[in-house]
């Protein structure tokens, strides 16, 4: 079964990387380039904090950047223990540095999806942008070759379960529990 999956895995890789261009290059390496240490979903968190109105929901992304990271990067990967398909035969198209840790989950794609996952069950309004930059994000992390497409699955899902665990989390917190607008 796991050979299943893995040949599954390199040849979808395979299909990204012969439809590499050079301008999708320079799309996803920005878009992922985004997503390196959560930075776009710190950027987003900011300005919630700053408000009292939003405040409740800025501590909430935060929570499930925490319980992502936690899972996924510090859990999960080290117990998987997967290779990156860029250190095996993909090196040759390899567009950006070739990551340090392991592959399994995402973290680009695990922190994304936490925070799609809050915003989606806390703030539906303003979730559409962010859903589909999380999707943007994962999709970045398979044309680049640095993850598997079930590194990336089981990142969304991953990072999903982690979101809806952060609400009840930060609210149970009595300094930020207020309610939000």
């Amino acid at each position: 079964m796991l050979r299943r999956i893995q040949a599954w895995d390199d040849r979808m890789l395979m299909q990204f990387a012969r439809r590499h261009t050079p301008f999708m290059n320079k799309l996803m390496i920005l878009i992922t380039t985004s997503g390196d240490n959560g930075y776009i979903w710190f950027a987003l968190t900011v300005p919630f904090l700053l408000m009292n109105r939003f405040r409740l929901l800025g501590f909430t992304i935060l929570a499930a950047l925490g319980i992502a990271s936690l899972s996924g990067e510090i859990i999960i990967k080290h117990i998987v223990k997967r290779i990156r398909p860029c250190n095996k035969a993909f090196e040759e198209y390899l567009l950006i540095e070739n990551p340090p840790h392991y592959s399994f989950p995402s973290g680009h794609t695990t922190a994304s999806f936490a925070v799609a996952a809050v915003m989606a069950a806390v703030c539906p309004v303003w979730c559409g942008s962010v859903v589909i930059y999380a999707f943007l994000i994962a999709f970045s992390r398979l044309y680049l070759l640095v993850h598997y497409p079930t590194d990336v699955l089981c990142g969304m899902i991953i990072g999903t379960v982690c979101g809806l665990i952060a609400i009840p989390v930060a609210q149970s917190i009595p300094l930020f529990s207020f309610q939000i607008g």
